[in-house]
């Protein structure tokens, strides 16, 4: 009896062990939770209108749901709809919570006023320059991680206009140092070209889009940072090693793009005329060596080199005008 009482005393404990062990390898089967926000990290939208914002949760069975605005809580759903009534940068955090686990991801939204449209020349409202002949500088930056086919709030295609005189033969890398001058928000990288100091090449541009008077990037590798007051004229000429790849803005409010390595500013020329192109194609020449014509239209986007090599075409279409001169 006492052999019996032994034996199963011996099977319970090790059918007890057994069940231990299945529920410790359950649980370590346990796929994380993981939340996400489509289209990105960084979004925009136009004062006046609203921004859907959809969240997207995996190995999430039964998880509660919580969006914050700027620390507050807003909503419980999956999607929530942002209709901001002022302008600034707004931090938009979406997180999901179960009994073991909790995740979270947030985006930063800025909200801007909408600059006008351009359809032609006449619409530009910043000039400089001094001339009988007149050209136009676009520059295209991109918001969220949809570079093929943004939405239109996504999408920021400013323009200049610039003056000039027939007899100075001038290039599209005059018309860019010049804007750069007279533009207190409009910032350059320029760095050697594919002959060296004496080809000159575009690595970045960038604009104080919130108007607030202050401009700043930051190398996430070398912790690099130049500050607008660091941009003479405009411009800093970068040296050394620094390829000008991996700048972003402290400033969720501001537009940067750059690179040479891992991504670059691609330029394109449209076809002369008053009114915008329809189209741009890949130009032929460095920047330096564009001789402009009466009417021309240059334009210039990021495209990307080692995620996909996306090219990113001006989306002409959606043109609008930089703010017109300060003074």
């Amino acid at each position: 009896m006492k052999k019996r009482l032994v034996y199963l005393l011996s099977c319970l404990v090790l059918m007890a062990g057994l069940v231990s062990c299945s529920d410790d390898d359950s649980d370590d089967n346990v796929l994380p939770l993981s939340v996400s926000i489509v289209n990105g990290d960084k979004q925009d939208v136009v004062l006046g209108k609203s921004l859907t914002l959809e969240a997207k949760v995996e190995n999430g069975e039964n998880a509660r749901y919580e969006w914050t605005l700027n620390g507050e809580k807003i909503s419980t759903e999956l999607t929530y709809i942002f209709a901001p009534e002022k302008t600034g940068a707004y931090e938009v955090k979406f997180a999901a919570y179960t009994d073991k686990d909790e995740a979270s991801a947030s985006v930063m939204v800025n909200v801007y006023v909408a600059y006008s449209a351009v359809k032609s020349m006449d619409d530009i409202q910043f000039w400089t320059g001094e001339g009988e002949c007149r050209s136009a500088l676009a520059v295209q930056w991109i918001s969220g991680d949809d570079w093929e086919s943004p939405v239109q709030d996504n999408v920021h295609l400013l323009s200049w206009g610039y003056r000039w005189k027939a007899s100075d033969e001038s290039t599209g890398h005059q018309m860019i140092l010049a804007i750069a001058k007279a533009d207190p928000r409009f910032f350059v990288l320029v760095g050697p070209g594919f002959s060296g100091v004496d080809s000159p090449s575009i690595r970045g541009f960038g604009y104080d889009a919130n108007g607030d008077g202050r401009f700043s990037i930051k190398n996430g590798t070398t912790s690099v940072t130049y500050n607008a007051s660091d941009f003479v004229d405009g411009v800093i000429v970068l040296s050394g090693d620094d390829s000008g790849d991996g700048y972003v803005s402290t400033d969720s409010g501001d537009y940067w793009e750059g690179g040479w390595y891992e991504g670059y500013c691609s330029y394109y020329l449209g076809e002369d005329g008053k009114n915008v192109p329809e189209s741009f194609d890949y130009s032929p020449y460095m920047a330096n060596l564009r001789q402009l014509t009466p009417n021309s239209w240059d334009a210039w986007t990021y495209s990307s080199i080692n995620s996909g090599g996306v090219n990113t075409y001006p989306f002409a279409e959606w043109m609008v005008s930089a703010i017109a001169n300060p003074n």
